[in-house]
């Protein structure tokens, strides 16, 4: 049976094991293979040591934290304006709509008496007419 890699890929493989060449590692394992070298107190102190840059992450998240404080407040208030804003727009146009249907309903009413006085005219009612009612 035939071996599914090829030739090269063996070739390499067997130079590498042969040559001793180890896999190459981040800088995060070679670290720990540095801790993991030194003796184990050293190991332990060096982990448990106080991080120089914890005030600062400190400091600089808990600025981060306010802006975006401010910036949820001031998003709450731009959204209560702007539903203010939309139930003025809401009730201006309600009372132009009932405006506008009492003007409606003003003039078809007087078109009725005006009908009603021209009719009165035709038959005759001089009294009627020359009142304009």
């Amino acid at each position: 049976m035939r071996n599914p890699l090829s030739r090269p890929v063996l070739l390499v493989g067997a130079a590498i094991a042969t040559l001793g060449l180890a896999p190459l590692a981040s800088a995060q394992d070679e670290k720990l293979a540095d801790l993991l070298a030194e003796s184990p107190k050293a190991a332990t102190a060096k982990a448990e040591a106080p991080d120089p840059e914890a005030g600062e992450r400190a400091r600089l998240n808990s600025e981060q934290a306010a802006a975006a404080q401010a910036q949820l407040d001031a998003n709450a208030a731009s959204q209560q304006a702007y539903d203010a804003a939309v139930r003025e727009r809401a009730e201006i146009i309600q009372a132009q709509e009932a405006a506008a249907a009492k003007a409606a309903a003003d003039h078809q009413a007087a078109m009725a008496r005006w009908e009603e006085t021209v009719k009165a005219c035709k038959r005759g009612d001089r009294a009627r007419c020359e009142a304009g009612q």
